[in-house]
């Protein structure tokens, strides 16, 4: 077959050879083995190793809201640390260039805020129709409960971890290291593989809708300019409006903050609400719609403009979904989320 000029290589021909799927599917596996070893530490190892100890040590976390928060902040901390560092090694890695202004401006980060803050609103309208259908038929998921504590340290280091340390890390690794790792060949098959991973990794599906759909523009800038600066800093404030609005709510409305966790709110509990706790409401819904429909603009815009991502070339193609299918690792890992994020919800 003749040869042809693909862009990422010199001469390669449009379909792999054995030789050349095999280290392929050698790079896919070894990207989902990051992903497992992630899982495995979060879900099983880290949990099991604390409490181990505060189970030898005496310390019943549940009556220290220090230690609780501390303990539900460094199972992820230590999972994705220790991911980053083996995803790091295992590719070789050079997150430095990854970390400086590569050509954006203040503008891009601003659209790139705005686009996910819109987005923020659409998948918590399309989660609660979701809910609402599964409530229906009995079903209910859990999600992680990030309610403020009494205790201010324990408040302190719950923001920390989520307004900041948490977006960090998780930028580094799924934009980072999961993204770079798998976008050799086909750079819209990774950002579209991203973000579907960054959606799952919260394991119940309200978050997992949200996750995806901002995994697609965060890796899309990544890619087109080269830093992860844009998405890390998108991802801070996404994360800090969450928090401080759930925090006005749970401070100013306790009963409606709790009714919304457990996803009972309704008129009633509104009509009982304080002049605060309505003035947070009608700043909340004022912000919200009015970034869904900014981010409406900024996504019509982007659109027209288009060209943001290179096409896949023939090669690409026959180097992304042929082989990656034949990854039994990742196989793995799409069974592990799915078992995470739609099953284990419903029946703990």
């Amino acid at each position: 077959m003749e040869p042809i000029n693909t862009g990422f290589a010199p001469q390669i021909t449009v379909i792999p050879d054995k030789a050349e799927r095999k280290e392929i599917r050698r790079r896919y596996n070894k990207a989902a083995l990051v992903l497992i070893i992630n899982i495995v530490l979060f879900n099983f190892v880290l949990q099991f190793a604390f409490r181990f100890i505060f189970k030898a040590t005496g310390i019943n976390i549940y009556q220290n809201e220090f230690l609780r928060v501390l303990y539900s902040c460094l199972v992820p901390i230590l999972s994705e640390t220790i991911s980053i560092f083996i995803g790091i090694k295992l590719f070789r890695l050079n997150f430095k260039p990854m970390i400086t202004r590569n050509g954006y401006g203040g503008g891009t980060v601003a659209k790139l805020i705005t686009l996910c803050l819109g987005l923020q609103t659409a998948a918590a309208l399309l989660s609660n129709i979701i809910t609402f259908i599964l409530k229906q038929f009995g079903l209910e998921g859990k999600t992680a409960d990030l309610s403020a504590t009494t205790s201010l340290p324990a408040n302190l280091l719950l923001y920390f971890y989520a307004c900041l340390l948490g977006p960090v890390l998780e930028e580094l690794l799924y934009r980072g290291v999961l993204l770079q790792s798998m976008r050799k060949y086909n750079e819209r098959f990774a950002i579209f593989l991203s973000a579907v991973i960054f959606g799952l990794m919260h394991q119940n599906y309200q978050q997992f809708i949200l996750g995806f759909l901002i995994g697609i523009p965060l890796a899309v800038v990544t890619i087109k300019y080269g830093s992860l600066l844009p998405a890390i800093l998108t991802h801070v404030v996404m994360n800090t409006t969450a928090t401080v609005t759930n925090c006005l709510t749970q401070y100013t409305s306790p009963e409606l903050y709790d009714s919304m966790l457990k996803g009972t709110a309704d008129t009633a509990k509104l009509s009982g609400l304080s002049p605060a706790g309505i003035a947070v409401l009608i700043i909340n819904l004022i912000l919200r719609y009015g970034f869904m429909f900014a981010a409406i603009i900024v996504g019509i815009v982007s659109l027209v403009k288009g060209k943001n991502m290179s096409r896949p070339t023939p090669a690409g193609k026959a180097r992304t979904w042929p082989v990656f299918v034949t990854a039994v690792l990742w196989w793995v890992v799409f069974a592990a989320y799915a078992f995470l994020s739609f099953v284990y919800p419903f029946i703990i």
